[in-house]
């Protein structure tokens, strides 16, 4: 039995296509299983053709599984009950051209039941969070992509969800536009929402998400918080100022040395004994030592790492 505060199940989880080329089809997704708790943000994160979306579809009930299961707050997906605490905002929102920001919204409330002159409130809160009253009778074919994507948010709110479903939600928008909805993302966090993203943007990902999980050809291959999945440091960074060229020579000639440049060395997988010989070389050469850091793996490396281990 699933804990309590088990927001999302998924456990076997397989979706094989039907193909004209291949007579056991296409598997977009093989044998997943994911659990993503309450008020967490868990981000899947993998290649184009690796089962995100397919994943999400699934939990969506727009397609349905081959084999295995999911389960929402503890019911199955099937369960047309837990729609209703879901919002979900798509790579590429379909709006109305018609429409404005505010009409939208207010049709969106209206079909969840709510009066008139709660609708009117909703469609302020809403319109301010997302950064868009100013515009809020903007017709869609007038506005950005950016513009349409914050609407888009906005009306995947509209039900106040409980479980909020993204997937790539800053696709096509520029650094700025990115920027605006990584901190929405943050808001929502800090509301206490709990939060599955899909993104091909890996630093917006570190920022936001409290836990990773990697997909390649359909399976989960490494999940993890940032620190678990980058393990232990594999290089020392000393920062260095005044480093003469005979002490650069010295420190290349250290096996654990793997790059000397004119204001950094670095080590790879160093022990003590190793970093205190460098620092010596660099101190007895008249170099000033500024920093010995040891930097972890950015989300970056992690997924690259990740992938080339599958590859090979």
């Amino acid at each position: 039995m699933a804990s309590a505060d088990v927001v999302l199940q998924i456990e076997g989880l397989t979706k094989i296509y039907r193909s004209l080329f291949t007579p056991a089809g296409v598997r977009a997704v093989d044998n997943l299983n994911l659990t993503v708790r309450q008020g967490e943000t868990y981000s899947i994160v993998g290649p184009n053709g690796s089962g995100k979306t397919t994943t999400l579809k699934i939990l969506l009930g727009l397609i349905f599984p081959t084999a295995g299961s999911a389960s929402i707050f503890g019911k199955s997906i099937a369960d047309l009950s837990v729609r209703e605490r879901i919002g979900f905002l798509p790579e590429d929102a379909y709006l109305y051209d018609c429409f404005s920001g505010e009409e939208l919204l207010d049709f969106y409330a209206g079909l969840f039941g709510y009066s008139k002159a709660r609708r009117r409130e909703l469609v302020d809160e809403l319109l301010t969070l997302v950064g868009m009253q100013a515009n809020r009778k903007v017709p869609f074919r007038e506005c950005s992509k950016g513009m349409r994507q914050r609407i888009a948010l906005a009306q995947a709110l509209v039900n106040d969800p409980e479980l909020l479903i993204l997937d790539e939600p800053t696709s096509g928008l520029d650094p700025a536009g990115r920027h605006q909805m990584t901190l929405l993302i943050q808001e929502m966090k800090k509301r206490g929402k709990t939060i599955l993203l899909c993104s091909h943007f890996l630093a917006e990902v570190e920022e936001v998400c409290d836990r990773v999980g990697i997909m390649y050809r359909g399976r989960l291959v490494a999940e993890g918080t940032i620190e678990e999945l980058a393990g232990e440091p594999e290089e020392t960074v000393v920062t260095v100022t005044d480093l003469s060229p005979e002490t650069a020579q010295r420190l290349s000639a250290l096996p654990a040395v793997k790059e000397v440049a004119a204001d950094v060395v670095r080590l790879d997988h160093v022990g003590e004994k190793d970093l205190w010989q460098a620092l010596e070389i660099i101190h007895d050469g008249g170099g000033e030592i500024v920093e010995v850091s040891r930097p972890r793996p950015s989300l970056q490396d992690i997924f690259v790492k990740a992938i080339r281990e599958e590859v090979e």
